[in-house]
């Protein structure tokens, strides 16, 4: 354990998020989703320590950056106060619908967007920027006013995100419904009926099962084909193994998203030249992480060997979904846990058997019947059948009464769905419905990216996958079924072979019980920095040890490597979205601690 000097108090912290209540309560009384309640989710994940405020408050010199969240209503003395404070160097971000700003953010809020792409101009605060325009679900055009710099632009050109300054200060304006967006790029819109196929014919996925990719919002547009691969052909046919490769969601799009929030939080800081601190999502010096997870279909013994054997081969703990009804051998249940996977459920509603159907009963019965079968009560991961939903969050109910800590369903079941159909690579905990006012539920989602590669997906979009999930530092999940590791020869070759790969570019593998654990741990943090003439103090608050974390620091000026003086912490400089930052290498101790960072 690194040594961390004498705690000192965490000082409050500089970002703000306004989220009004009497906004939230009158969309919710409309029938209405508050998709503003989930920006406390987006600024948790990403380790930003921040202030929920009910309204824009009346003293704002104790705050940096202030987010106006949710759509309100201003008085005149609120606007003069931000006035005053942006002459002062506040950067204000608006990603709401606030008339009385228009002037400050030299804005006209004109004619509503229900969808459309968006692209980011070349401006300096993107230190990443996507290769293809993101999608944007919801919002308004915005008119800039003389003075205001467009940053990024709907697809006929309109503003979607526009910059002003005003004073010393700045204020970033979205026309883009960025919360909506966000949430409904990774967790779809309600699955009623069968989703509309790719019109190549690369993604049936009109085939009468109610499944993840019938809600899918992405637009089959948003693909495009794996590097140095050949179009496709006119008469492309779905079969296996694929005949060619076909195009990929390659762009995580609403991690993208949530990261232009980011980026312009920093640049708010690089402007006043302030230091940050934020806790990075993985270990430290860890870039990203990969999972891989297994589906017992069909619960014959043979195919459960030689799954055993390339995940020995392969040198990796995975998340093995265990699927009702029937089963393995005992024998072979203890095998898997003596060789350190995960014992996990495969929710079955396929209708193939007693219990195998959508609902509430059925799911408990599965759940008790794994944790059976397996001898182990800590069942906390689950994987759907075929990747089967219906509804949009009702099933995370269910996975909070019986104790499943994170899902991993949400991923492609075709070929022409392969890569990010969801936009993410990250964990999250979803926003419920209006039936639970939009809370977060208590289960993580992990995407699923590929089934089976050079079976269900072609070995193309392996690297794909792996760049993107790399691009944001999230999680690259990759499915194996064991009779397609037992019988198809290039499907069993993939397997380690992507294991070292993922570890050639510094990534993990951690089974979905891991990454629960370390997300729900991670959320208990709070990092913040204060300078002074000697260097930096680094302060934090953990509600439970954490070791190898990855205090991500911005400090401008530090033009020479700057260094920990206390024992057994390290600095080093890190590549994080884009930008150069250091990074903090501590094991944190629970309650509080500091570290000192000499210039």
């Amino acid at each position: 354990m690194s040594r961390p000097q004498s705690p000192v108090q965490v000082p409050a912290p500089r970002l703000g998020v306004v989220i009004d209540e009497q906004a939230t309560r009158a969309a919710h009384a409309a029938g209405d989703d508050a998709w503003w309640l989930y920006a406390t989710e987006v600024l948790g994940h990403a380790g930003l320590d921040h202030r929920r405020l009910g309204s824009v408050p009346a003293e704002l010199a104790d705050l940096d950056v202030l987010i106006i969240a949710s759509p309100q209503r201003l008085a005149a003395e609120s606007v003069r106060a931000l006035d005053g404070w942006l002459t002062a160097g506040g950067t204000l971000i608006i990603t709401a619908v606030v008339p009385e700003l228009d002037g400050l953010a030299g804005v006209a809020v004109g004619p509503a967007r229900i969808e459309d792409t968006v692209t980011l101009a070349d401006d300096p605060t993107w230190t990443t920027r996507p290769e293809l325009p993101l999608r944007g679900i919801g919002g308004r055009v915005l008119a800039s006013a003389e003075g205001a710099e467009v940053l990024a632009g709907w697809s006929d050109g309109a503003a979607a995100v526009v910059r002003k300054r005003h004073g010393d200060g700045t204020v970033i304006s979205y026309g883009v419904d960025l919360w909506r967006t966000i949430v409904t790029i990774q967790q779809g819109y309600p699955v009623a009926g069968d989703g509309k196929p790719a019109p190549d014919g690369t993604a049936p996925i009109d085939d009468g099962i109610l499944k993840c990719e019938d809600g899918m919002a992405l637009d089959y547009a948003d693909r495009v084909l794996p590097p140095g691969e050949p179009e496709l052909a006119a008469d492309f046919t779905h079969s296996y193994p694929p005949p060619s490769a076909v195009p990929i969601f390659s762009t995580a799009q609403a991690d993208q998203w949530w990261i232009t929030l980011l980026q312009q939080i920093w640049a708010a800081h690089d402007h006043r030249r302030q230091a940050s601190a934020w806790l990075h999502y993985w270990p430290a010096g860890v870039p990203a992480i990969a999972h891989m997870s297994h589906d017992a279909d069909g619960n014959v013994e043979e195919d459960g060997l030689a799954a055993l054997e390339a995940f020995a081969e392969a040198e990796v703990a995975v998340t093995w979904c265990q699927v009702f009804p029937g089963g393995y051998s005992p024998e072979l249940y203890a095998k898997i846990g003596e060789a350190g996977h995960e014992q996990a459920l495969h929710y079955n509603a396929m209708g193939d058997a007693d219990l195998a159907n959508w609902g509430w009963p059925q799911f408990r019965a599965q759940h008790a019947w794994a944790q059976a079968v397996t001898g182990t009560d800590a069942i906390v991961s689950n994987k759907n059948h075929y990747t089967r939903w219906e509804g949009w969050t009702e099933f995370y109910t269910w996975c909070e009464r019986v104790g499943i800590k994170i899902d991993e369903s949400r991923g492609p079941s075709k070929q022409g769905t392969v890569g990010f159909p969801f936009g993410t690579a990250h964990l999250s905990f979803p926003i419920g419905d209006l039936s639970v006012h939009n809370r977060p539920m208590d289960v993580l989602n992990l995407p699923l990216h590929t089934q089976d590669l050079a079976w269900a997906g072609h070995l193309a979009c392996r690297d794909v996958i792996l760049d993107g999930a790399e691009a944001v530092h999230g999680v690259a999940h990759f499915l194996f079924h064991g009779p397609h590791l037992r019988g198809k020869p290039a499907t069993r070759a993939s397997c380690p072979e992507v294991a070292r790969l993922a570890r050639e570019r510094g990534m993990e593998w951690w089974t979905a019980g891991q990454l629960s654990e370390w997300e729900r741990a991670r959320r208990g943090v709070r990092v913040t920095i204060t300078e002074d003439a000697d260097g930096w103090l680094v302060a934090v608050e953990s509600e439970q040890p954490i070791a190898r974390a990855g205090l991500v620091l911005q400090l401008p000026g530090a033009d020479q490597a700057p260094s920990a003086a206390t024992e057994g912490a390290t600095v080093s400089e890190v590549t994080r979205h884009g930008r150069r930052f250091h990074e903090l290498a501590v094991d944190l101790p629970a309650g509080s601690s500091s570290w000192r960072i000499t210039r």
